[in-house]
């Protein structure tokens, strides 16, 4: 089974439009999240998503507004059937391991939730992604571009020293030695693909990969594998 761990559905796109992509790079399940902007709309991804087993729905709330987020997240989970959390400190103006993310980590931790956490510079630098994974180390983060494109040597490092992080290659895929060197100090089990679509075309990330010729293996874990397991499915 092929899994893409990170594409958005864009004003415009519907979950079929979502599908249609996926078919182009011949993958299985895709986890879907919002437009990202100060407050998404994570109720309506559920609803447009619903129905649709090959999709799995992410929340983004915003840290900043507290309880609120709070509650939206775990309404998302446990109401609007909702598998994992994204962070994205970029867009939402919030140091990504500062006291503010706590709560949304505590929740996720509770509920046995993976987080994806957008990454690059200040505000969330990989090294502050590894503090944050320091602090939870029963959350399975994927740490979203794997620090691409001027802090990858920081993101390899943070992952080397939490186990609990995976490396993504949404945007990496596009200097593909990059996902190369990655592989080769934290192994494929510690890769997971992701397309960051439809910005990025799914089937063209995923050819990308390919023809670094990684071994059947290595492919097998990267392109469906880690995800499945980070995920629960079977």
């Amino acid at each position: 089974m092929k899994m893409d761990f990170e594409v958005y559905l864009w004003p415009g796109y519907t979950a079929e439009d979502i599908l249609s992509l996926e078919d182009m790079a011949g993958i299985d399940m895709a986890v879907v999240m919002p437009q990202v902007q100060e407050r998404c709309d994570n109720e309506g991804l559920a609803r447009a998503i619903a129905g649709h087993d090959r999709l799995i729905g992410c929340c983004c709330p915003n840290p900043n507004y507290g309880a609120e987020a709070l509650e939206e997240f775990r309404r998302g989970i446990k109401e609007w059937g909702l598998k994992g959390l994204k962070l994205m400190a970029m867009r939402q103006n919030y140091f990504i391991d500062s006291a503010v993310v706590d709560p949304l980590m505590r929740e996720a931790r509770e509920l046995g939730i993976p987080v994806t956490i957008h990454s690059g510079g200040s505000p969330c630098h990989p090294t502050a992604i590894g503090n944050l994974a320091g602090r939870y180390p029963e959350v399975s983060i994927i740490m979203d571009h794997a620090g691409y494109p001027g802090h990858t040597d920081a993101a390899v490092e943070a992952a080397l020293a939490h186990p609990n992080i995976w490396l993504g290659t949404t945007r990496i895929a596009f200097e593909p030695e990059f996902v190369r060197t990655a592989v080769n100090a934290v192994g494929p089990e510690r890769v997971v693909f992701g397309s960051n679509g439809p910005s990025i075309w799914p089937d063209l990330a995923l050819e990308s990969i390919r023809r670094l010729e990684l071994g059947e293996e290595a492919e097998r874990l990267i392109f469906g594998e880690n995800l499945a397991r980070i995920y629960g499915i079977a």
